[in-house]
């Protein structure tokens, strides 16, 4: 997965198909520079990339679906707990 933000990109690697966190990410200055990477390094093509919706504000980057760390929108984040934004409502992962 890239994300892109103001700062950078970041590559987001996983060992899974299913919607989760990365396992590691890198950052590189532009777009083209992480897909580079991607082919290079994991043999991922050009035509393999999906457009994906960026996330929700407070929301994980390496996630599809609209996960945040639980307690973190209250500044008292717990750090390896998550919640999943389902139908409205913040459900415990």
């Amino acid at each position: 997965m890239i994300h892109a933000t103001e700062g950078g990109v970041y590559l987001f690697g996983y060992d899974t198909i299913e919607d989760a966190p990365g396992l590691w990410d890198e950052w590189y200055e532009t777009v083209a520079d992480a897909k580079e990477a991607a082919c290079e390094q994991y043999g991922v093509a050009e035509a393999a990339w999906q457009s994906i919706p960026d996330p929700l504000e407070g929301c994980q980057q390496d996630w599809i679906a609209p996960v945040r760390v639980k307690d973190r929108a209250e500044g008292n984040p717990q750090w390896g707990s998550f919640e999943q934004l389902v139908d409205d409502q913040w459900l415990s992962l």
